[in-house]
């Protein structure tokens, strides 16, 4: 067997010298300049910028409000403290999440309630959820897994028969449409991480959008201390600003908000981009049995944030075999996600154990993210699809 046909794994040498990733930003000479020029500004904490990204977000979205955070896990917090969850409430979401879905509850003292997910799409099962609701379930937070966004209009109807609060998780989402409506824009709200594997990024960063005027108030007030800046008395005393809750420090920068809004500008390409990548992965995976691309349902247009595949016995060897023979070619593939279930805190305070979602865990079983990013270039691409065709050529 030639060199070239042998994995990294078993001797052969490594596709990559240097490691690549499964997600990565991608910063123009436009970004960079737009955060420059915001550091020249007079504000470089939350100023202006923030709020020009919000309206831009917003506007994108097509909502009424649009309110900048620290991240999507502080969206999600906010989100869940706006809408009023809390000690008694039980809130319904997926197993096959990061921990940060289920926090929307736990931080605010409430319940996560997890139902299954559907095994084509992994988002949740409208049935399953139906199955998990009580007397006690005060919301539901579908997430759109990867960037395809879930059954909307089930989910919409359940929170109508059962009077509940939908935050819909689309982090993954941001640029994705259902049924040609912008991913983000339904009710009750919907947040979006711009962490720098997602598809847009500011460094790190989130939003909170809603057309709710009431909510959004709620979620600014909480996002700055809940503090009341021009309380009864401060026109006479201008220093005069008083808390009037727990709130949290989750202010961005106009610095994050300027790369925001030069990212927001470049969506479309990246979204293009990304397109171009899967449509080759597509072409090369489709025909080796054991490797299960990932399903697009009707009605839909992701801006997929991941490219996630799944692995089993066909393929010739296991997804841990398959990792750790990706990870040798020095192409760090990773796993989205650990069901929450298998997680101790999940069991410890919550109860949960393994065995209880059929479905989320045997997508777990095979499922692995290949590398996909806007700057990947095509070289990078083959390169990704060589390590993949050796590996399974060579164990089968």
């Amino acid at each position: 067997m030639s060199d070239d046909a042998l994995p990294a794994i078993e001797g052969g040498t490594p596709i990559f010298e240097d490691g690549i990733g499964y997600g990565g930003q991608s910063i123009s000479e436009a970004d960079k300049q737009a955060v420059f020029e915001a550091l020249e500004g007079d504000y470089i904490t939350r100023g202006p910028t923030v709020e020009k990204f919000e309206a831009a977000v917003a506007d994108y979205v097509g909502v009424d409000h649009a309110i900048a955070v620290t991240s999507g896990t502080a969206a999600l917090h906010l989100a869940g403290k706006a809408a009023g969850f809390g000690p008694g409430d039980e809130v319904i979401t997926t197993p096959l999440t990061f921990a940060s879905t289920a926090h929307a509850a736990v931080y605010n003292d409430a319940t996560p309630v997890f139902a299954d997910v559907k095994r084509d799409t992994r988002n949740l099962d409208p049935e399953a959820v139906r199955d998990q609701i009580t007397e006690d379930t005060a919301g539901l937070i579908p997430m759109h897994f990867a960037g395809q966004p879930c059954e909307v209009d089930e989910m919409l109807d359940i929170a109508d028969e059962h009077d509940l609060t939908v935050i819909w998780d689309a982090c993954h989402a941001i640029g994705s449409t259902w049924r040609e409506k912008p991913a983000g824009s339904h009710r009750n709200a919907a947040v979006f991480s711009f962490h720098p594997v997602k598809n847009i990024t500011t460094a790190e960063g989130g939003m909170v959008v809603t057309d709710d005027e009431k909510f959004a108030e709620r979620v600014r007030s909480l996002r700055s201390f809940d503090m009341e800046y021009s309380p009864e008395g401060h026109e006479d005393e201008p220093w005069f600003q008083v808390t009037e809750g727990v709130g949290y420090n989750y202010n961005v920068t106009d610095l994050q908000a300027a790369l925001g809004l030069s990212q927001l500008d470049r969506i479309d390409s990246f979204k293009q981009r990304r397109k171009e990548i899967i449509a080759r992965y597509e072409e090369a995976f489709s025909d080796i049995p054991g490797l299960h691309l990932p399903t697009v349902k009707n009605d839909v247009d992701p801006m997929w944030h991941l490219f996630a595949v799944e692995i089993d016995e066909e393929f010739g060897c296991d997804r841990k075999q398959f990792v750790n023979a990706m990870h040798a070619e020095n192409i760090y593939v990773q796993v989205h996600y650990v069901p929450l279930n298998y997680h101790p805190l999940f069991q410890e305070r919550f109860g949960y154990e393994e065995g209880q979602f059929p479905n989320a865990e045997a997508i777990y079983d095979g499922i692995v993210s290949l590398p996909l990013y806007p700057s990947m270039d095509g070289e990078t691409e083959e390169a990704v699809i060589r390590a993949v065709q050796r590996i399974h050529q060579y164990y089968t």
